[in-house]
């Protein structure tokens, strides 16, 4: 049975235009699918956090698995239900997301999507933002750009968040796991993000990195703490500090 979000608004005008382990891990058969989206599907990474200068400060998990749907504003979502685990604090979160014959859209929501959060209080209650946005498109090649996101001020009106994407390299990895290792094709993603909290302040840059392959799904993240929780959904890693999340294990049916 489904469930179903009910949100309340404050002030806010949503547009509705887009802009555990395995010791062998199981692929897909379909192998062109970057984005394996059965429910059961779990992930496990391993995940560091480091300061600006490149010193470690932190190590942990993240664990995640495809549980469910759900209805937001009327539209079925997928769930992905996360547990991240850093210098023993656990943390729980979902997100949502859904695929489409296009790529996959991550949705909408005061608590899923990270951008409350980020917004100072003099922004807060007074911003226009998509219900859904593309994280990934399905056909993906080296140059390919697409815009992802973006958050704009109502009074005054300017553009407080966007997000853009660029496939920027085809790679070949081998993957190593418990038992096996797999050589496989991957394409690296960077996402950029352009931040801007008042008219008067010079824009703030974020940048992450992401690594997919076909028949798997994302296997590496890496780049900026603000952007990486924006994507999670919530805010999971502390200000300042750089992710790098690395698959370890995972099993897709």
């Amino acid at each position: 049975m489904k469930k179903i979000l009910t949100f309340f608004p404050v002030l806010l005008l949503l547009s509705f235009a887009c802009s555990e382990s395995t010791t062998e891990p199981s692929v897909n058969n379909d192998s062109t699918d970057f984005f394996p989206n059965k429910d059961g599907n779990f992930y496990n990474y391993n995940v560091s956090l480091f300061d600006t200068t490149g010193i470690i400060l932190q190590t942990g998990t993240r664990k995640s698995i495809y549980n469910g749907d759900t209805l937001i504003y009327g539209t079925s979502f997928q769930v992905k239900s996360d547990v991240f685990e850093l210098t023993s604090l656990q943390t729980e979160n979902n997100s949502y997301f859904r695929k489409k014959t296009s790529g996959v859209n991550n949705g909408v929501t005061l608590d899923s999507i990270g951008s409350y959060y980020i917004l100072p209080d003099s922004l807060r209650g007074n911003f226009s933002l998509a219900l859904e946005y593309p994280i990934l498109y399905d056909s993906l090649e080296v140059n390919q750009t697409w815009h992802v996101f973006e958050i704009w001020a109502d009074i005054p009106q300017f553009e407080i968040f966007n997000v853009d994407a660029e496939v920027v390299s085809l790679d070949t990895l081998t993957i190593s796991f418990q038992n096996t290792t797999r050589t496989t094709e991957v394409f690296e993603i960077r996402y950029d993000a352009i931040f801007t909290t008042s008219l008067s302040q010079s824009p703030k840059l974020f940048k992450v990195n992401a690594w997919i392959a076909k028949g798997i799904g994302f296997i590496k993240w890496e780049g900026d703490a603000k952007l990486i929780n924006f994507f999670a959904g919530a805010e999971i890693y502390p200000k300042n500090t750089i992710v790098l999340e690395e698959l370890e294990s995972f099993k897709v049916n």
